[in-house]
């Protein structure tokens, strides 16, 4: 790696790289869901293949936006009652 580089640059450098990333796992997150199919943040973690907090972070921001909240669900694995997900019907 260069090392003749401002400090200013390298910051900007990694924002826009992180940025792309998050976009990224929002979009494989997405690209698993069917239309009218509900969802748990454990089932697209397993589906995606993404990590289940990052998932929930990813969730939670797409929420209301690409993302709604179909009620509650039993969790397979725990037995605990979760939000079930599926994706917002198009306006």
């Amino acid at each position: 790696m260069k090392t003749n580089v401002r400090e200013s640059s390298l910051d900007a450098y990694f924002d826009v790289k992180q940025a792309s990333t998050l976009q990224d796992q929002q979009r494989k997150i997405i690209s698993v869901m069917q239309p009218e199919t509900i969802y748990t943040r454990r089932q697209l973690a397993m589906l995606s293949g993404v990590e289940i907090s990052t998932v929930s972070a990813r969730v939670n921001s797409m929420i209301d936006v690409v993302i709604e909240i179909a009620g509650k669900v039993k969790d397979p694995l725990t037995n605990k009652t979760v939000e079930a997900l599926k994706l917002k019907a198009a306006a």
